[in-house]
């Protein structure tokens, strides 16, 4: 081929064809003619993109490799000349060729261009297309032929199904607008729906807990007129002015002694239950009521707390007149009040003697409580001559109370609000949403569409060049979509959800090194005050009946020092090998240590009930907390429910049980009573099965199985209000009443929509006598707006929208089940409602 072009360059000029003219004109240029990139042709089978995928012949590389230098005519001739005779002459290898430099060649920077010279174009990125089977059979001009017409065929195909993209963008809009208006059609049937029928169900509940509180405060009168007609002397708990005044005369009263502590105690602790109970029961009464009873309630703990220590100094100021002598060292007391058991070991100092030049090793102080069950060894450090240990143990915690982690730290927002409420505010900031984001994509929409009319106005202005670029932007801008924005009623949920998680973090408590979280554990059983104490100085008699006795200020009790704190060191890592030598050395090490410290047996009370090992924990007065710092060598004997431990100290003890053991709920159950008109409510949890028995205004304890001691079992039958049921089995460890903070405690809890649950459990009471409820192990997956239970009583199983439980009894419930709704009592819906929304079943199942 080469040799043939030389050849023909010597040939005389002859005058070329017509079609070899307008090639020359295409693809070569000279000085007066425009640049060819600014050239657009006409919509036929040879478009200037079709010239762009065949050789470059105007940048010719055998040209640049020549020494001379040529003019532009001469040049633009040869290239002329080239073209016309191999415009239909490509081999198979130089198409090949020609091709892959196509796609290899990069695109050169417009920054590197020289001043009046033009950079190369973009290259069209053209695939390699698979042959034809016929290909070998091919002459080139039927291979051209073939390759161009597939070009086309495949810009074609490209430009196809950039349409389809476009078309496929616009209907996937479209979609989506009318999804999102049906979406909200549907939300506005509901909602409707709710104004309708969930109102009238919401009237009715509230009309039902109206009558519920008048009846409460009407009994409430009752009682203090009952009081008033008693005359006893007693202040009524009602009426707080009554107790200010028994709380002042009590505080001037400076004198307490053993038999008024005893009156004290009769008096005081019927009083502490029943305000308990005022202000547990604090929404049937105004806020300044609330706080009123809550004051007087801490001030008489505090008051008794007081007469505690005043009565025992009182007992310990005259040993020879209060306690009884078993020897002439030795002198106890040993009383028994209500709620309380009070027990004193003294070891009289007598006259010092002469030490002797060889003094045996003391022998350590070993002391018994029968009456408490607790047992203490004292250590040697301690005189065992001139000791006084007092042993208090009060049945009521007296200290938690005052520490920083015993209340819930923030109330449940919007606790009390009805589900039609919650729905209504929330339609609306839904549909406040909505309007937003419709405005935000019409925004959009609008710049988009100005956009798109200033780039075709361009291209109709410029008809003749490629404007490939904005072509491509006006591809791009038919394609834009707005930014994402979240379905509104999800959105609003997510919302809720992270306002709950938010609300849980501020009810989380931190704690220090050794602090018992008194949000996650329980004081039971009581506090056991175990002190060493310095015998207050005693009185002396003299002739005519004269006392002598040295005053002592302040007039306290005054703590023996003993305060030794260690911890035994921990197990070696893993991977470290000690010799027997040095393992036998620290053996005693810590034995020796540990003779310095109390060591002390206690035996864990009956009344609670023990189903995990308990943490043993000691009063920080300063502080106001409960610690184990000062805990070593700790021991639960589950078979004998004992435990043991030594301190360094001895302070007030405390057994703390974990607070909810029995959570997650492994079943629960709620059905008629055959026997007679109450509902019988049965929880299954992690250790024992609790079943009550709900009965007009009061419910009742009626059964516990695999119970690990006798607890509860004085409470079996006996009629209680809900919350002084929720305080006696808190008190016996058995808590199946979580708090809202107890999703922070619980693995495997599935928290409810506040509002849905409460109104859950309403509509469950009014439905309590003519359906059995039952749980589902679907409940804990179900999401937390959704609530899955099993209903005996369903006949339906298409889905339709009803607004509540209540709902759905009204439209597919028997005749009985329909009557029974409207039956009921409302005392007995009231106390059902209660404990159920004391057991949150829903949250914890």
């Amino acid at each position: 081929m080469v040799k043939k072009d030389k050849k023909k360059k010597t040939e005389t000029t002859k005058e070329p064809p017509e079609s070899d003219i307008q090639d020359e004109v295409l693809v070569a240029t000279t000085n007066l003619e425009l640049e060819p990139e600014e050239v657009q042709f006409t919509d036929t089978s040879y478009t200037s993109a079709s010239f762009e995928s065949l050789p470059p012949i105007v940048e010719e590389p055998k040209a640049k490799k020549k020494k001379g230098k040529k003019t532009k005519e001469t040049e633009a001739l040869e290239v002329s000349k080239k073209a016309s005779s191999e415009m239909f002459q490509w081999s198979e290898e130089s198409l090949a060729e020609e091709q892959l430099k196509v796609e290899e060649e990069p695109v050169e920077s417009p920054k590197k261009k020289g001043k009046g010279k033009k950079g190369k174009k973009d290259k069209e990125d053209i695939p390699a297309f698979e042959k034809p089977k016929n290909w070998k059979t091919m002459n080139k001009k039927e291979r051209e032929a073939w390759m161009l017409q597939r070009i086309e065929e495949w810009r074609a195909e490209k430009e196809a199904e950039k349409q389809a993209i476009l078309a496929g963008a616009k209907e996937k809009r479209i979609a989506l607008a009318k999804e999102r208006a049906e979406l909200m059609a549907k939300d506005n049937a509901e909602q409707e729906i709710r104004r309708d029928i969930l109102q009238k169900i919401v009237n009715l509940f509230h009309l039902f807990e109206k009558r519920k509180m008048d009846f409460e405060n009407k009994k409430q009168l009752e009682a203090e007129w009952q009081q008033y007609l008693r005359c006893d002397g007693l202040p009524d708990p009602r009426v707080v002015t009554q107790m200010n005044t028994y709380l002042h005369v009590w505080k001037g009263n400076s004198a307490c002694d053993d038999e008024e502590l005893n009156r004290r105690c009769v008096e005081v602790l019927p009083m502490l239950e029943m305000l308990e109970e005022f202000v547990a029961n604090s929404r049937q009464y105004t806020p300044l009521q609330a706080q009123s009873y809550n004051e007087v309630r801490l001030e008489l703990r505090e008051q008794l707390s007081s007469a505690i220590q005043y009565a025992s100094y009182s007992l310990l100021r005259d040993l020879e007149k209060n306690l009884k002598f078993h020897s002439i060292k030795l002198a106890t007391y040993e009383r028994e009040f209500k709620g309380l058991r009070l027990n004193l070991w003294v070891a009289v100092r007598m006259p010092t003697r002469k030490p002797k030049p060889l003094e045996p090793d003391p022998e350590p102080v070993e002391l018994s409580f029968p009456s408490m069950s607790v047992a203490v060894k004292l250590p040697k450090v301690i005189d065992g001559s001139c000791v006084c240990v007092r042993a208090a143990r009060s049945l009521i915690d007296l200290l938690s109370e005052s520490t920083r982690s015993y209340g819930l730290a923030a109330e449940m927002p919007n606790r009390y609000e009805d589900l039609f409420v919650f729905n209504v505010k929330e339609h609306v900031e839904t549909y406040k949403l909505k309007k937003e984001q419709d405005d935000i994509r019409n925004k959009f929409y609008k710049e988009i569409q100005q956009k798109i009319r200033e780039v075709e106005n361009f291209l109709k202005a410029n008809p003749y060049t490629k404007n490939e670029k904005e072509k491509e932007e006006l591809d791009n801008l038919n394609m834009a979509e707005p930014p994402f924005l979240p379905d509104p009623r999800t959105f609003m949920a997510e919302q809720n959800d992270l306002a709950f998680k938010k609300y849980l973090k501020t009810c989380s408590v931190k704690t220090r090194s050794g602090e018992v979280n008194l949000r996650k554990y329980r004081i039971c059983g009581g506090v056991l005050n175990l002190d060493l104490l310095t015998t207050p100085p005693q009185p002396k008699r003299m002739r005519d009946s004269v006392t002598l006795t040295t005053l002592q200020l302040p007039k306290t009790l005054q703590p023996m020092k003993y305060q030794i704190q260690y911890r035994a060191p921990s197990p070696p890592p893993a991977g470290v090998t000690r010799t027997p030598e040095e393992i036998e050395a620290e053996i005693k090490r810590v034995e020796t240590e540990y003779e310095k410290l109390a060591l002390v047996f206690i035996d864990l009370p009956q009344s609670v009930m023990w189903t995990e090992p308990p943490v043993v924990c000691q009063w920080q007065e300063a502080r106001k907390l409960w610690t184990s710092n000062y805990i070593n060598d700790y021991k639960f004997n589950e078979d004998k429910l004992t435990v043991q431990f030594r301190t360094g100290v001895l302070w007030p003890i405390g057994i703390a049980a974990l607070r909810y053991s029995n959570l997650p709920y492994q079943g629960w159950d709620m059905r008629p009573d055959p026997e007679s008109k109450g509902v019988l409510i049965s929880v299954t949890g992690v250790s024992v099965t609790m079943t009550w028995l709900c009965l007009g205004n009061s419910v009742r304890l009626k059964w516990i199985a695999n119970a690990t001691t006798s607890a509860l079992k004085e409470y079996f039958d006996k009629p209680f209000s809900v919350k002084r049921m929720v305080q006696i089995m808190r008190e016996a460890a058995c808590d199946f009443f979580p708090d809202f903070d107890a999703y922070n405690q619980v693995e495997g809890s599935c928290p409810k929509e506040w509002s849905a649950e409460r109104h859950n459990y309403h509509a469950m009471a009014f439905l309590s006598r003519a359906y059995n409820f039952q749980w589902s192990r679907w409940n804990a997956a179900a999401g937390r707006r959704n609530i899955v239970m099993q209903i005996r009583e369903a006949v339906d199983k298409k889905r339709e929208f009803y607004t509540d439980l209540f709902a759905l009894n009204m439209s597919y419930g028997s005749v009985d089940a329909r009557r029974g709704a409207f039956s009921v009592k409302y005392k007995l819906v009231e106390t059902v409602f209660e404990m159920l929304q004391e057991l949150k079943l829903s949250s914890f199942s």
